[in-house]
């Protein structure tokens, strides 16, 4: 059952658990920087899946509320922690006020609700190192006692279209050149058909060519399938939860290219104020003599950009294709654990810090 404690040093913040929240995740995220609105309840929901999601939230004593850490429960190897949840992995971020600074987080970590919530080990992460709430958060768990074991888990490669636009045209006139001549050639496989997706459109029928383009693409074939976010049952059954909210459908974005009625290439991303966060993007081996990755990323961030959007994060992976395209490294990708003892901080430090880059 939901509750909630509210015993603190000064009276003006109070802490408590509460399960789920929705309420209350909501109502921030609305209120949140619009590169943040993203942080609802159902993207925490879809990513608990069957597991309880307990809510540490903080609100001022007059009852606003000005942060919300939704967290579930995960045994890594021997480890029993809770993690903040969330429904993919660079993002794992939770929704926070603007005004609301260490001062009060230290307030809500110091709350016997935060003692009860986060145990002996709680991780945040995967997340951006720049992300305005692990900052936060990571100052004001260190000053209550926390000790902060972090890894690096790559970098994220960032496109700055604000820049290149304002540099003169992009594409260039050789690079629109260059790609109409490989739609062209393309289309000797068949007629071009080029489908945009979101809102209403995230119906089983698109969802189903999402899945087909990845059953034939080279992650279901050389890399691990379970990374795929369609073919998947898991990720499939996640991103079917989250489409069902209507605020993340209108975010969530995607593309699709038809060669003659079958699908060769998609995109697939979150687009939150001036920022779009590409989550996939992938082509069927069938057509890939005809770039149609290539074509239909370019076409994408064109509509992003006439949309508004200035930044592309778009995650870690081969920088080859992303570097012609005008990603440069941008934050870090880190992995977080918080551990209260310092005896168990030495034990666990080489055993999470192994294999960070």
């Amino acid at each position: 059952m939901p509750h909630r404690e509210t015993l603190l040093a000064d009276g003006s913040v109070v802490a408590g658990l509460e399960i789920g929240a929705a309420d209350l995740l909501d109502r921030l995220a609305a209120s949140a920087a619009p590169g943040r609105a993203f942080l609802r309840a159902a993207w925490f929901a879809a990513a608990a899946g069957d597991r309880p999601l307990v809510t540490l939230a903080g609100r001022s004593a007059a009852g606003a509320p000005f942060a919300a850490i939704p967290l579930v429960s995960r045994r890594i190897g021997p480890l029993s922690l809770r993690e903040l949840a969330g429904s993919y992995w660079p993002y794992r971020s939770f929704p926070l006020a603007d005004e609301a600074g260490v001062t009060e987080l230290v307030s809500i970590l110091s709350s016997p609700a935060a003692r009860s919530a986060l145990g002996h080990a709680w991780r945040m992460g995967p997340v951006h190192s720049d992300d305005p709430a692990l900052q936060r958060v990571a100052t004001a768990a260190r000053q209550v006692g926390w000790i902060e074991l972090r890894r690096s888990l790559g970098t994220c490669f960032v496109v700055d279209l604000g820049a290149m636009r304002a540099a003169g045209p992009w594409p260039s006139t050789k690079t629109m050149r260059k790609n109409r001549w490989l739609e062209r050639r393309l289309a000797e496989m068949g007629p071009l058909e080029f489908r945009s997706v979101t809102g209403s459109g995230w119906s089983p029928e698109n969802l189903a060519l999402f899945a087909q383009v990845e059953r034939e693409s080279w992650v279901a074939r050389e890399a691990d399938a379970r990374d795929t976010k369609f073919l998947a049952d898991r990720s499939r059954r996640l991103w079917e939860a989250v489409i069902r909210d209507p605020a993340l459908r209108e975010m969530l974005v995607g593309s699709l290219l038809l060669v003659g009625g079958e699908p060769a290439a998609f995109t697939f991303g979150l687009r939150c104020g001036d920022r779009l966060h590409v989550i996939a993007n992938s082509y069927s081996e069938r057509f890939r003599e005809g770039s149609p990755g290539r074509i239909l990323l370019y076409r994408e961030f064109q509509a992003a950009a006439d949309a508004g959007a200035v930044t592309i994060d778009w995650g870690a992976g081969d920088p080859g294709y992303k570097s012609e395209m005008g990603a440069r490294p941008g934050p870090e990708i880190v992995d977080c654990l918080f551990v209260r003892s310092r005896a168990a901080a030495a034990i666990a430090r080489p055993l999470w810090c192994r294999g960070s880059r």
